[in-house]
């Protein structure tokens, strides 16, 4: 049955075009059944200019000649996906709508809906479907695979395809790969390069063209599948894992608890794990949720709701997403403000909260809970990366704290030998989930290679990256082999080598050797300028620091 649903369907490249969602839900009551009835039959797709959240601006400048849109009245009908026609916009005639504003774009028709009527679709209330609170919303990348088996492939017979969205396999069918590794190496042997080609692999098990990895990877990093961060002197566990800092909104001095890149990365593979275990319940996205439950404030309407404990009541009053925030007021009409990152992050339980605001975000956060848990759908185990570039820039002791013991694969979430530690000023205690991998990137070179202890070396696998001949022409090639090869003959070492990937850039040998790898020497044979100008002897190259002008003499 589905091989024959795959034939029927109508397969449409998006390519450089984008796809939209094209609401108009405005005239969607009986009265307005003659104005909607010309717009089909002018083929227009109209919008007024006063419309809100950018919309207006972009259906004037943004939607261009060749972009998809299906056309909604609002929840109550889909009619036919088309496709936006050379020129600009224009104003609607007042005759036809009545009032001034409402301005028009040309389409031309593509495929009519084989069901118009999108009653199961009432339920979802993202905005890229017809019951979504939006009137122009594209429909990007990450969320093309979901529209297409909710919306198109049901409602139009039509699968929209784009080389943007990555093909990901089933975590059954993905190679087991280690959890922690470091690309190790001397500089500009291209280990942050392929941090890229191996986060995308490790999640999607796809072999593809670093440009091809390149799109997928921005893909993913949207999708928050992968972090990523650089390592410094200064970088710190509160930086990295969670610590407290001073809140400068306003005048008075107050602290506020801060999650870092691993906390936040971390939870929400562990969301996704437990999830894909059905350990907890699978949740809808929180803007689709938190959409659905504030609907009634737009018709005027307050959202009442019993604080912790059921011993009083307050009144949402208003949303404000511009600033963040929802409007509540209690019972003696006094009125406050609820953080919506902070609500999302409780939904999402990526965040706790020990303030005395509890009492009226646990009853919301339940309550979108509920509504979240209605439409859950069986949760597929994803991959999360999290690259450190510069790795043993930091003091890894300082940085990583307790966490060094969960890095190992059998102390996971779920695996045999599961720790979890107790975090400083947390009440729950902290693991990390085994759906969760770390790349480093290590430049044998740097000094601060000390600081990378025995701990962190026995809970990482290492790949060495070294300069790579065979990428280069014939002349890079022989200069490179000659420098490398008395480097080692003085260093004894390989951590002191010079990558291939400075000779990568389009740039002169010259330029190259003067701005790049003399320096490098320089810093690597402590500022001795003999010994840099011998190991140009015996090459095609001739070096000599003139001590008149301080500065390198280049000839070929």
């Amino acid at each position: 049955m589905e091989t024959e649903l795959q034939d029927t369907l109508l397969q449409i490249p998006l390519e450089e075009q984008r796809l939209y969602k094209m609401s108009h839900g405005a005239f969607k009551l009986k009265k307005y059944a003659d104005i909607l009835e010309t717009l089909k039959q002018n083929k227009w797709i109209v919008l007024h200019e006063s419309t809100k959240k950018g919309q207006a601006e972009r259906f004037k400048n943004t939607l261009k000649d060749g972009d998809y849109v299906y056309i909604t009245v609002g929840g109550d009908e889909v009619y036919t996906i088309a496709k936006v026609k050379p020129g600009s916009w224009e104003y609607v005639s007042e005759d036809i709508t009545g009032e001034p504003g409402w301005i028009y774009r040309e389409v031309e028709y593509i495929k009519p809906a084989i069901k118009n009527y999108p009653d199961s679709l009432k339920k979802h209330k993202k905005d890229i479907y017809p019951s979504g609170n939006s009137t122009l919303t594209e429909i990007t990348p990450r969320d093309l695979n979901e529209a297409n088996e909710i919306l198109f492939k049901p409602y139009f017979g039509v699968k929209f395809m784009s080389d943007k969205v990555p093909l990901v396999k089933k975590e059954t069918e993905l190679p087991k790969h280690p959890c922690n590794i470091i690309l190790y190496g001397p500089p500009g042997t291209g280990k942050t390069f392929k941090t890229i080609d191996k986060a995308v692999k490790i999640i999607t098990g796809n072999n593809a063209s670093h440009d091809e990895n390149k799109d997928v990877f921005d893909f993913l990093r949207e999708e928050g599948q992968i972090e990523f961060v650089t390592f410094h002197q200064n970088y710190g566990y509160e930086d990295f894992m969670i610590g407290i800092r001073p809140d400068l909104d306003g005048s008075d001095l107050k602290f506020k608890r801060t999650e870092g890149v691993f906390y936040k990365l971390c939870k929400r593979a562990e969301q996704n794990y437990l999830q894909s275990q059905n350990i907890v319940d699978a949740l809808r996205p929180f803007e689709e949720v938190f959409s659905e439950f504030m609907e009634p404030l737009e018709n005027g309407d307050e959202i009442e709701l019993k604080t912790l404990g059921g011993k009083s009541s307050f009144w949402i009053t208003e949303v404000n997403p511009d600033d963040s925030y929802i409007v509540y007021r209690n019972r003696v009409d006094n009125t406050y403000k609820l953080s919506i990152n902070t609500l999302q992050g409780l939904y999402e339980g990526i965040r706790e909260l020990n303030s005395g605001r509890r009492a009226y975000f646990d009853p919301l956060v339940n309550e979108l809970w509920e509504l979240g848990k209605e439409a859950a759908t069986e949760v597929s185990l994803k991959r999360y990366v999290l690259i450190i570039d510069e790795i043993n820039r930091a003091n890894i002791s300082k940085v990583f704290g307790e966490l060094i013991t969960l890095l190992e694969e059998d102390k996971r979430i779920g695996a045999k030998n599961e720790l979890m530690v107790n975090i400083p000023n947390e009440d729950k205690v902290f693991g990390v989930p085994p759906n969760l991998y770390l790349i480093g990137t290590m430049n044998t070179a740097d000094k601060s290679i000390a600081l990378i202890d025995i701990a962190l070396r026995r809970r990482f696998e290492f790949i060495g990256y070294f300069p790579d001949y065979g990428l280069l022409m014939d002349e890079e090639r022989s200069i490179l082999r000659h420098i490398n090869k008395e480097i080692y003959d003085r260093k004894k070492s390989t951590n002191y080598l010079i990558g291939h990937g400075y000779f990568m850039n389009n740039i002169g040998i010259t330029d190259v050797l003067h701005n790049k790898v003399i320096p490098l020497l320089m810093e690597y044979f402590s500022g001795k300028t003999d010994i840099v100008e011998d190991i140009f002897k015996g090459s095609s190259w001739s070096v000599k620091y003139d001590i008149e002008k301080y500065d390198w003499q280049i000839q070929h």
